[in-house]
């Protein structure tokens, strides 16, 4: 039975070659939008989750409020990590990370200006999944001046060379050794680092004080351990180590602080919240927002919801055309039950057809589509288990979505009525096809008026007029690194006749 619906359905692609083309390639099209879609929506969601422990992992963050100052902040102080492991017994472990500044990396001939030069805990590993492909992640960063290193920063200062053991200068102030070389971290993570360097090599002179807030501290928690309860101990540490500098730095007390409307606290975030959700100052990199998640994920919908419109308007549109073999296949026998299963069979090989062309469309405009947003997507057909799977459960279901309504009005068709030479075309079903117009055509506006608006908000912050230049402005940076000469190398430049005004921003 299954060959002969299978056979039919070839059968009528063949005949009406127009109808069919127009009916796959427009699901098509809808399918490949959605897929490129759902493919960042998927990435978007992935952010951190190549760590083993992710749901263990917490980062730190600070909830001030003093007077009418608020404070949200991504960073916190030296010695809330190493006070929370020692007090709670639910910490395992902690890492801090502290950037000092974008030092000039020199090898041999080579110098380059690095601006992902973070200094860790020795621990970091101990938190975090980063394979390692030279060294060893229990000590590489045990050692002052040691440093671990990306496969890509080993490639680009030492080529072929052996990294581990050299040394590499910074600033011509501070020599490190290379003791790891560690992957590249994946795009989607919530920070990317090019070096670590061993926080040891600093001594952290504020590792008493509690106001001081340079820091980004994780922390590794016992399976089960519930955050709520978590906080309510952090928060009894906080008020006791921090209330007497407070009350130094502001002359009231925590309670009073309290009771006056302030707060100083630190909470708790899960990793795999970080990059949708947390919105602080200090962020490492910018997040994203699950706000676009929701906005991606309607749009997805709404594009494949007119692929599927599309489609039913057209199978029911031509439903006329077929009455007669309807009619025919009743009075030779056939129920509804039957036709329902020949005309949905016809309709989930279309959408086979249409979900083949949407991946090769896919595949075509991706490179376009990860220029636009600045990702590294790739649809993964057999490398990933899942996908191929996925994407067959996927067409299924688009196939009953878009053939339920047309195979419930062919074979609802009367073959007494549908036989006759002078019966006239049903209208009964008129109004549903008028409203599925209706809701395409809605939707289609939507997001053409949707997409116009956007264009016109982005060419207006990208042509604004600011007051001034920006393509004749240039920004020095790292002048630290010309020391004591950086009074000579301001008033050379203000010689020159093309430089006529300068301002000097200090952080």
């Amino acid at each position: 039975m299954f060959l002969n619906y299978m056979k039919v359905a070839i059968r009528n692609l063949k005949k009406n070659k127009g109808y069919s083309f127009i009916n796959i390639f427009g699901l098509a099209v809808g399918i490949a939008c959605c897929i490129l879609i759902l493919l960042y929506i998927q990435n978007e969601l992935s952010y951190d989750h190549y760590n083993k422990n992710i749901d263990q992992i917490y980062r730190v963050r600070l909830a001030a409020k003093i007077g009418n100052h608020e404070i949200n902040s991504a960073a916190t102080c030296a010695p809330c990590g190493p006070t929370f492991t020692q007090e709670i017994p639910e910490v395992e472990n902690f890492t801090r990370i502290r950037n000092y500044g974008y030092p000039v990396i020199r090898y041999k001939d080579k110098a380059f200006s690095e601006e992902r030069f973070y200094w860790v805990d020795s621990t970091f590993f101990d938190i975090f999944t980063v394979p390692f492909i030279e060294g060893n992640p229990k000590t590489a960063l045990n050692q002052p001046n040691s440093v671990v290193i990306t496969e890509s920063i080993a490639k680009k200062y030492f080529g072929n060379e052996d990294p581990i053991g050299k040394i590499l200068n910074a600033d011509k102030r501070v020599d490190y050794i290379v003791t790891g070389v560690i992957k590249d971290f994946p795009q989607n993570s919530s920070f990317h680092f090019d070096f670590l360097g061993s926080l040891s090599h600093y001594k952290v002179w504020n590792d008493h004080w509690w106001l001081s807030n340079n820091y980004y501290t994780y922390l590794l928690v016992k399976k089960g351990t519930s955050k709520s309860k978590l906080e309510k101990k952090i928060y009894d540490i906080t008020k006791r180590y921090a209330s007497p500098q407070l009350q130094k730095a502001i002359g009231a007390t925590y309670d009073q602080m309290v009771a006056g409307g302030s707060q100083y606290k630190y909470i708790l975030q899960p990793l795999a919240d970080i990059h949708l959700k947390s919105h602080l100052s200090f962020e490492i990199e910018p997040n994203g927002d699950i706000t676009y998640i929701y906005i991606f994920s309607l749009i997805a919908f709404a594009i494949l919801l007119i692929g599927c419109i599309n489609f039913m308007n057209l199978s029911t549109a031509r439903s006329s055309g077929r009455a007669k073999e309807v009619g025919i296949r009743k009075t030779l026998g056939s129920n509804q039950i039957l036709l329902i299963r020949q005309f949905l069979t016809e309709t989930i090989l279309m959408s086979f057809i249409a979900m083949i062309l949407a991946v090769l469309l896919v595949e075509l405009f991706i490179p376009t589509f990860n220029f636009i947003a600045g990702k590294h997507l790739a649809l993964h057909i057999f490398s990933n288990f899942y996908t191929l799977p996925i994407l067959i459960g996927f067409t299924l279901l688009v196939g009953l979505i878009a053939g339920t309504y047309p195979s419930f009005v062919l074979s609802s068709f009367i073959p007494v009525k549908v036989l006759r030479s002078s019966a006239k075309k049903s209208s009964s079903n008129a109004w549903l096809r008028n409203a599925l117009v209706i809701i395409q055509f809605s939707i289609s506006i939507i997001l053409i008026v949707g997409t116009f608006i956007i264009k016109g908000q982005l060419d207006y912050i990208q042509n604004k007029k600011l007051g001034f230049d920006r393509d004749q402005i240039l920004i020095v940076k790292k002048t630290d690194d010309i020391g004591k000469f950086i009074q000579p190398f301001k008033n050379d430049l203000l010689q020159s006749s093309n430089i006529y005004t300068r301002r000097t921003i200090r952080r």
